[in-house]
């Protein structure tokens, strides 16, 4: 039997842990960096279009 396609078994105690799923290393960083980095452009982009 093919293992790559089977299912995980989902008991009371990995219900939480299987439905979460694993969605990459330091992704709280590259949020924060990115929500920094569009507030800058906006401070840049006012400033250039300021008359």
């Amino acid at each position: 039997m093919d293992k790559v396609h089977e299912r995980p078994v989902v008991t009371e105690a990995n219900k939480e842990a299987v439905r979460q799923g694993h969605t990459g290393d330091h992704l709280r960083y590259i949020l924060i960096a990115s929500c920094a980095l569009v507030i800058i452009a906006f401070i840049v982009i006012a400033m250039v279009v300021r008359p």
